[in-house]
């Protein structure tokens, strides 16, 4: 099973959503195994005439666990990222960059995943895993007032804000779907099947991997009016960040670089700073920094 699909973990839940968690999750799990083992690390980002140089890593988690999921904060001043510290729960937890210090942000009786900065970056959303294992968004205050449901929708695996109000969100179908989602009434409507875990939000589109029956990725685009879609681009691996019109893929241990035209070139060798395997990778708003998932 590819490492690149999605971790849930629930409990008791109904016999057929059972076998469809056990297709997505990061490893092949079984109710005894052990969750996967993930780092985060935060390395310094300088570009110089089109040249790249990352340098200073440090393993901001450096504990045995799940550490993943990083999103930096729009000041760039912190990141969220999802942190299971025993068996049965995840919640989100904060490193501050300059002080280095980490912080529980959730404290919750449920699992949270995914945190995603909302507009205005007052709030987060997350992917919460409630009582009877519905997966359900949650709006998070940055400042621990109470949180809220931010809508009825089941089966949410990965969400990226389109605008204030909609959003695209990985649907937990069988294949995986992309659907677009307003937070009222309107019904949600496909944009693409079999897709992968990474979306994010471009000079106002939306991108994402489709994966086909080979587990390849291909770069896709989707923006208004008129649902446009457009496969643009196959990738080296699935995880990938936008820089100034260009696409930095994570595959192994390196990372890649293109423009938008499918032309990729090898950026970095991150065996050199000791992570054999990236998966995740999330750049802060200037573009100075970069976290990157190791999986051991």
């Amino acid at each position: 099973m590819n490492p690149s699909t999605p971790l849930r973990v629930t409990v008791k839940y109904k016999m057929k959503k059972i076998l469809l968690t056990l297709t997505i999750i990061h490893y092949t799990l079984t109710m005894a195994a052990q969750l996967p083992d993930t780092d985060i690390w935060l390395l310094d980002v300088s570009e110089v005439n089109g040249k790249f140089n990352f340098s200073n890593p440090v393993n901001i988690t450096s504990r045995k666990g799940y550490d993943n999921q990083p999103a930096f904060s729009p000041d760039g001043k912190y990141i969220l990222y999802t942190s299971i510290r025993d068996t049965t729960q995840s919640d989100i937890y904060r490193y501050d960059v300059d002080t280095k210090q980490t912080t529980q942000f959730t404290k919750t009786p449920t699992s949270e995943y995914s945190p995603t900065f909302m507009e205005g970056g007052k709030n987060i959303s997350v992917v919460m895993v409630e009582k009877d294992s519905a997966q359900r968004l949650w709006k998070f205050p940055i400042s621990g007032s109470k949180p809220s449901r931010i809508m009825e929708m089941d089966s949410i695996g990965y969400h990226c804000w389109f605008s204030k109000n909609r959003l695209g969100v990985f649907v937990l179908t069988k294949p995986f779907t992309l659907q677009w989602v307003g937070t009222g009434s309107e019904q949600p409507k496909v944009i693409a099947d079999s897709i992968g875990r990474c979306i994010k939000m471009h000079n106002s589109m939306m991108y994402f991997t489709t994966k086909d029956a080979a587990d390849k990725a291909s770069l896709n685009l989707f923006n208004l009016p008129g649902f446009h879609t457009k496969k643009l681009f196959e990738m080296p691996g699935e995880d990938f960040v936008m820089r100034n019109g260009l696409v930095i893929c994570s595959s192994g241990s390196k990372l890649f670089i293109c423009k938008q035209d499918g032309n990729w070139v090898e950026l970095c060798n991150l065996s050199l700073f000791g992570i054999e395997k990236a998966g995740r990778i999330a750049l802060s708003p200037d573009g100075k920094k970069m976290a990157i998932v190791s999986m051991k």
